[in-house]
């Protein structure tokens, strides 16, 4: 266990001061430089991981098998999200138009992808309780709710900081010269 915390928290580290000489490479100092969607995936990926491991109390083994389940069902999840998402951009442009014919089709894929995503869910579930004690699925239920609240807030908190930046930065009224 102390172990697998250890080797986790090099590799943080060594992806978190990657980030930043990237960053410094392209012109910026490292923290002006907001990292890309999928860098910044992968090093909520690395947290995840590394909090997994303590909460649930991980050995290596269990480690080893639960992990590439996970990453297999977080990569789906993401391809159907990001599809869903096409989805309801689509639809958004289709009530627009008030194109009722196309708005029925949409929706119909949007119920479909719904129905996969619960599938996939379970599917999962069904892995980890292969994998995970009884205990473990519990601290791992609860461990993904909190993540995933803890994440959405500081996303939202990052995005109202770099409007209020973006909003100090750029004058409300243009400025008038006499």
């Amino acid at each position: 266990m102390r172990k697998i915390l250890i080797v986790l928290m090099a590799v943080l580290i060594t992806g978190v001061f990657a980030g930043y000489g990237y960053s410094h490479q392209q012109g910026g100092d490292g923290f002006d430089n907001p990292p890309g969607k999928e860098e910044l995936r992968e090093r909520i990926g690395m947290v995840r991981i590394w909090k997994l491991t303590e909460v649930l109390d991980l050995d290596e083994k269990t480690a080893s098998r639960l992990f590439p389940v996970l990453h297999k069902f977080d990569k789906k999840r993401a391809e159907m999200h990001e599809s869903a998402g096409k989805d309801k951009k689509e639809l958004r442009e289709a009530l627009e138009e008030e194109s009722y014919g196309q708005i029925k089709g949409i929706l119909k894929r949007l119920e479909r992808k719904h129905r996969e995503l619960q599938e996939l869910n379970e599917e999962e579930k069904a892995e980890l309780r292969d994998i995970l004690t009884i205990e473990q699925q519990a601290k791992f239920i609860l461990f993904r709710h909190d993540f995933e609240r803890r994440i959405k807030k500081i996303v939202a908190e990052a995005k109202e900081r770099r409007f209020v930046k973006d909003r100090l930065e750029k004058p409300l009224l243009p400025e008038v010269k006499y």
